[in-house]
């Protein structure tokens, strides 16, 4: 997966119509995919045409577009619960992939 697949679905879900984001939205992109990786697993198979893969980086995209100020006055919070879910949800995944592979080697 890479950021081209999941633009039009951010700029969807943030209700942008231009084109003038692309460029920081697909750097978002690629640092939530890189992202999400690092806290689920090494093995690129795993996450091709994963659709609980794609709603994570779509979160986290989300929010990392929508609270990309470097500073701000508002009261930071915790991930958002639906962030935490996916990922625990795909690290669950991937173990038992990674059990299942492990024996067709």
């Amino acid at each position: 997966m890479n950021s081209d697949e999941i633009l039009p679905l951010l700029k969807s879900s943030l209700r942008i119509a231009g084109d003038e984001d692309n460029e920081m939205l697909k750097l978002i992109i690629d640092a939530s995919i890189d992202n999400v990786k690092s806290m689920v697993g090494t093995k690129d198979e795993f996450f091709e045409g994963n659709q609980s893969f794609k709603l994570a980086v779509l979160q986290q995209s989300t929010n990392n577009f929508l609270n990309r100020a470097s500073s701000s006055d508002v009261d930071l919070f915790d991930t958002k619960y639906g962030m935490q879910s996916a990922v625990l949800h795909l690290k669950a995944q991937y173990q038992i992939w990674e059990a299942n592979n492990a024996k067709t080697e």
